[in-house]
């Protein structure tokens, strides 16, 4: 039997709910490729639901030592976790990892990178491990020793199921979560009031921070893909953690801003047609502007290159009057994910209106060459910006109807 014939019985084995069967596929599974890493969890995780406890124990701290030695120390400390929640006695990887860090130094911990792409990061040099582990560990630097044991200790374990919700919307944001194995994606809720993906993350990457740093409810949701074990950062822990090391707050703070445009593009209308990862790809071609409450992003009147989407905060949008001194008259207010600017990039012809920041305001610009450009690439946002514009001038041909003088 070929291994992809096994794995695809073992895959139905485990979707039907006969473990013991699937139990002696990844038995076999393993035996043909021992450093399969996901093959090797799979197979200890099936011993613990068929009540071999003690070879699933044994199975997982070979599992973490070898994740451990590695470098891919979220997945250890992950696997560590389900061992002591076997068996509160056996430390030794517990023991091990420190030892590691002690060794290694602050930059020991190299990447978030997947157990099949485990060989290929074995050929990383050691500068380039060091300058990894920066880039996609920065929750993990600086920690050694007996600071890493006491971080360790205060992880809070979730082992969630696939299509399984981590948290939903409206629920209070008291934990910052990190990948520990499997995956997850963070889904928002669009104009139909249907959840949208905009954010794919494995393992090493956290989530749940713009709730958390900011003390409020998840305004998005968080769905385990596969079977997941969550590592769960409570407050307190973070608060001491950010008191010894401020860089750990910037942080997150600044991949919490990147993670905002992200889902900006996914529950704006314009760019509904457009896959998910092409999304992610746009993102680079918007510049964040910053505004005051009271300060004027466009006004009526002037030439306009640039189209902007709602990051944060809102802004009013008025147009000068056909009464008496032409005094302005108020057409509404937009938020978050809505967009403006559309009428001059399509028509080439002066702002129609003005908007004004209601309040501080985040704004992602575009310029009309990368509109352009995106516009080339996906038909779909040109169709749907100029049934917007065409629905807006409608709309201000009403207003100013209304307030016309009788």
């Amino acid at each position: 039997m070929s291994i992809e014939q096994l794995r695809n019985k073992a895959k139905v084995a485990l979707l039907d709910g006969k473990y013991k069967k699937a139990l002696e596929f990844f038995e076999e599974l393993h035996q043909a490729d021992p450093n399969d890493l996901r093959t090797h969890v799979k197979l200890a995780e099936l011993r613990e639901k068929t009540g071999d406890t003690a070879a699933a124990i044994k199975d997982y701290i070979a599992i973490a030592n070898t994740y451990a030695e590695q470098g891919f120390v979220v997945q250890a400390i992950a696997i560590n976790k389900i061992i002591l929640r076997l068996d509160p006695s056996r430390t030794e990887v517990k023991d091990r990892l420190k030892e590691l860090s002690s060794e290694r130094g602050d930059d020991w911990a190299i990447s978030t990178l997947g157990p099949s792409d485990s060989v290929k990061a074995m050929d990383i040099s050691g500068k380039d491990r060091a300058k990894l582990s920066f880039e996609r560990m920065p929750l993990l630097s600086g920690l050694s020793g007996d600071e890493l044991e006491s971080f360790m200790d205060s992880l809070e374990l979730r082992e969630v199921s696939a299509r399984e919700y981590i948290y939903h919307r409206g629920e209070t944001g008291d934990h910052l979560y990190l990948i520990g194995m499997g995956s997850v994606g963070l889904e928002a809720a669009i104009a139909s009031g249907k959840n949208r993906v905009y954010s794919r993350l494995g393992e090493g990457d956290f989530f749940g921070e713009h709730a958390f740093m900011s003390r409020t409810k998840h305004h998005d949701e968080a769905m385990a893909e596969t079977d997941t074990s969550v590592l769960m950062i409570n407050r307190e822990t973070f608060d001491a953690w950010v008191k010894k090391y401020p860089a750990i707050q910037a942080t997150v703070e600044e991949f919490y801003r990147n993670r905002v445009l992200a889902r900006i593009l996914a529950i704006t209308p314009v760019f509904e047609g457009v896959p998910t990862d092409a999304r992610l790809a746009l993102s680079e071609k918007f510049q964040l502007k910053s505004f005051a409450g009271g300060e004027k992003v466009v006004e009526e009147g002037e030439a306009g290159n640039t189209f902007y989407l709602i990051r944060s905060g809102h802004v009013a949008v008025s147009t000068r009057g056909m009464g008496a001194q032409g005094e302005s008259i108020a057409l509404g207010r937009m938020g978050e994910g809505a967009f403006f600017g559309e009428v001059s990039l399509l028509t080439d012809k002066p702002r129609t209106a003005t908007v004004t920041a209601d309040g501080d305001v985040e704004l992602m610009e575009l310029t009309r060459d990368d509109f352009n450009d995106i516009v080339a690439s996906h038909p779909s946002v040109l169709k749907v910006v100029e049934a917007y514009q065409k629905q807006r001038v409608q709309d201000t041909i009403k207003t100013l109807m209304r307030s016309k003088p009788k």
